[in-house]
């Protein structure tokens, strides 16, 4: 059965309000999710790392961490690589994300280095497609991947759906050639416009992309999340909807 997760940008409001992601967590259990994702650009002093392992640990909840930093910089691993690891380390993280930089270019010495690190802090790690230019084109990300597997890293991929739409790419192409390197799912809907300044995301069943089909392919194994803002009275909506679609896989 797929597992459903909330990454904290469904509650943006109340993030940019101040209210720290470890009492998220009390609102995200109580739609009986048992996965969250945490958010290092909201992370406001170092008492909330432990905060948040607390709050985790209370609610039995899996944590993945998102990272808006690359893995890699100028072919070399990023050097706050090691820093993020231990605070993933110090909440309980199972997985890591970043954004992928130039690990298409790295040396095969690098992506062990990138692979050892990650095992002794007990983490996994996904690169993501992003909206900016350096990291979210298709051919980038499909470069990224494939330098990975090719020196056999663990490295993973998190298969962010409505990014594609801010660098003009098709997701249902991208999603097509990407599947069998996918190992988290960010779902998200957007509205279509051909205006890249006008484009937003939407609530699930209002946008343009027929995610629906795309869960069906996906297995079961991988994780999807929602990972867009939501008005606080439409979550537990938007979380049935998902089930509803997972559940007639």
């Amino acid at each position: 059965m797929t597992t459903i997760g909330i990454n904290t940008l469904v509650y943006m409001d109340a993030l940019h309000n101040g209210t720290p992601q470890s009492e998220l967590l009390d609102t995200i259990v109580s739609h009986g999710i048992t996965l969250a994702e945490v958010r290092r650009e909201y992370i406001a002093d170092d008492a909330e790392y432990d905060a948040i392992a607390s709050a985790a640990a209370r609610n039995r909840l899996t944590l993945f961490y998102s990272v808006p930093e690359s893995i890699t910089i100028d072919g070399n691993v990023n050097p706050r690589f090691r820093q993020f690891l231990d605070e993933a380390e110090r909440m309980h993280v199972s997985n890591v994300k970043f954004n992928q930089g130039d690990i298409r270019e790295v040396a095969p010495q690098t992506l062990r280095l990138i692979d050892k690190e990650a095992a002794e802090h007990g983490v996994t790690l996904t690169i993501e497609n992003d909206q900016t230019p350096e990291n979210g084109t298709f051919a980038c990300t499909s470069a990224s991947l494939e330098h990975i597997a090719a020196n056999g890293s663990a490295v993973g991929y998190t298969f962010d759906l409505g990014n594609w739409y801010w660098r003009d790419e098709d997701p249902r192409i991208a999603f097509d050639r990407l599947l069998e390197r996918i190992t988290v799912f960010h779902l998200k809907n957007v509205n279509g416009s051909p205006d890249k300044n006008r484009l937003a995301t939407t609530m699930l069943q209002d946008g343009v992309i027929d995610w629906q089909s795309m869960l069906q392919r996906l297995p079961s194994t991988v994780p999807v999340f929602l990972e867009f803002p939501i008005p606080t009275t439409q979550v537990a909506e938007q979380v049935d909807i998902v089930r509803r679609a997972v559940a007639n896989r």
